[in-house]
């Protein structure tokens, strides 16, 4: 018989503690997440930040100020290459349309050179 363990696993006073082949063994906390310096970690602005990210676990609760996939403490207020927008919790009602001298106006709104806010409209 041979000394050596060809294709099975290691006898147990070769392994190592935590070795990943240990049965029942749990990841590491940010085990598989990316490094901030490789995702450009940095500050956000209002319309793009972590707190607006898919994979930011929130600024409360277990977990805060995390992410999903990248590693270490995260602001709300940060921001990274790899941001993934949340979809609108209130969906896409409100449609927004370029009007006449660089106005934003509702999508079929108020006549050209009118501003409507809520009913009301202004102008003209």
């Amino acid at each position: 018989m041979s000394m050596m363990n060809e294709g099975g696993p290691p006898p147990d006073d070769e392994m190592a503690p935590g070795d990943a082949t240990e049965p029942g063994e749990m990841s590491e906390p940010g085990e598989g997440k990316q490094p901030q310096d490789a995702v450009n970690y940095r500050a956000g602005t209002p319309l793009k930040n972590c707190g607006l990210c898919g994979d930011f676990t929130g600024s409360s609760g277990p977990g805060a100020n995390g992410c999903a996939t990248v590693d270490g403490d995260i602001s709300a207020f940060g921001y990274c290459d790899i941001y993934r927008k949340q979809p609108n919790p209130f969906g896409d009602q409100h449609k927004y349309a370029m009007g006449a001298g660089g106005q934003v106006a509702p999508a079929g709104g108020a006549p050209p050179g009118l501003t409507q806010i809520g009913k009301q409209t202004y102008g003209g």
